[in-house]
């Protein structure tokens, strides 16, 4: 039997694959751009730099941006967070935060979330000479400090959590995203940390290269990443406390989620844990089907924005803090992923898609009791009993990292 095909099927046939291939090809030469730029800017890899050694902090610091804020702005936010997260099966870290009921009831869980989410959101989002940025280091040296004096937190604790801060997002981006990150921006990660670290006065003498100083920040990245996974294979172990920690930071997440996807949620929040870690926060192993849909989404979605997605142009970043403050020095947050705290309560958050989302849900909304909608202080971060406290330390923090922090080369070699 012969089967007539319609005289306009073949011409808009072959009209829509011609347009199908033509957006792929834009969609493949422009999500490629970015990173050809980055490489001109910084002239690594030509005669003037031959290699990475000479890589500055403020260097580092716009490309870390480039890849945070516009080539992978979801796997960056996810691998930060799941970072911290990682940190609560370390029972000396998550034994503090018990005792200090920072993160085990559901009444502070949401405040230091919120709280430590501003922290890192100003020093990853500014210049490292830029005065939120070192505002930001300084408050949070004194809040470590504190329980630093006591002896309640310990040096390899701080570079435990500074590691996984550096090699986190790296590891989901590789695993996941569109493309691996390159040398120049593994470097740039690195180098981003180890300045982090000194600004926070952590020692690096348990990695063989503080005898004589790192070649470059691919050296770092790799004695630090090896350092952390063996302190992880020695100390995530299970612990009541890892669980009262981890249960807490889960309710908060399923807080902004609708209850009918509660069992499917925590399903996914098990399926993307490794065994090690599951087993030390003491959470039960996830059903196969969540493994299978993670396995099946993933490589959809790395297809999908490899070939047929747009990158983010630079008028989409978007900040998740203000620009502006009030004349006694509050911000906001402008940008938020659990409850509003420190959001302004503008009509549009209170009324948009956002405040009605949160309406539904029954859950707080900006300018809500209890969500400090006049903004942040930075010396009201941190747990309530320090709110307007440690305001000389601040400031002699803000003097020596003012003095320190030049954005210059944190890899320079001893003896040279």
């Amino acid at each position: 039997m012969k089967v007539v095909v319609p005289s306009w099927l073949n011409p808009f046939a072959t009209y829509t694959i011609i347009c199908f291939v033509a957006y792929s090809s834009l969609c493949q030469v422009l999500r490629f751009q970015r990173i050809k730029s980055m490489k001109r800017k910084h002239g690594f890899g030509t005669p003037p730099r031959p290699d990475l050694s000479a890589m500055t902090d403020q260097e580092a610091y716009e490309i870390q941006s480039e890849i945070a804020e516009a080539e992978f702005p979801a796997l960056f936010e996810k691998g930060l967070q799941l970072a911290l997260f990682r940190t609560y099966g370390i029972p000396s870290i998550s034994r503090l935060l018990v005792q200090t009921a920072q993160l085990s009831t559901g009444e502070n869980v949401a405040k230091r979330y919120a709280d430590t989410a501003v922290i890192i959101t100003e020093i990853y989002s500014n210049k490292p000479n830029h005065a939120r940025s070192i505002e930001a280091f300084a408050r949070l040296n004194y809040l470590h400090g504190h329980y630093l004096k006591q002896g309640r937190i310990g040096n390899d604790d701080m570079l435990y959590t500074l590691a996984l801060f550096m090699n986190h997002p790296v590891e989901w981006i590789n695993k996941y995203e569109w493309r691996q990150l390159t040398d120049l921006e593994v470097c740039a990660a690195a180098t981003f940390h180890k300045s982090m670290g000194e600004a926070m006065e952590i020692s690096y003498d348990v990695l063989p290269g503080s005898r004589n100083g790192w070649k470059d920040g691919l050296q770092f990245y790799r004695e630090l990443d090896h350092w952390a996974k063996d302190y992880e294979e020695k100390n995530m172990l299970p612990h009541k406390d890892n669980y009262l920690t981890a249960i807490k930071t889960q309710e908060l997440l399923l807080s902004t989620v609708p209850s009918f996807t509660h069992g499917l949620v925590v399903q996914m929040i098990a399926a993307a844990m490794d065994d090690r870690l599951r087993n030390a926060i003491m959470f039960e192993p996830s059903h196969a089907a969540a493994k299978v849909f993670l396995n099946l989404f993933m490589p959809v979605r790395r297809f999908y924005l490899r070939y047929f997605a747009l990158p983010k142009f630079d008028w989409q970043r978007e900040k998740g803090l203000s620009k502006e403050e009030s004349p006694e020095g509050r911000r906001w947050i402008r940008l938020w992923s659990t409850t509003p705290h420190y959001v302004k309560p503008t009509f549009w958050n209170r009324w948009g898609p956002g405040g009605l989302y949160q309406l539904m849900l029954g859950a707080p909304r900006p300018g809500d009791v209890g969500m400090c909608p006049e903004g942040y202080l930075r010396s009201n971060l941190g747990p309530r009993a320090f709110n307007g406290k440690g305001i000389d330390v601040f400031e002699q923090q803000k003097a020596r990292l003012t003095q320190s922090r030049t954005g210059g080369c944190p890899f320079i070699i001893k003896g040279s």
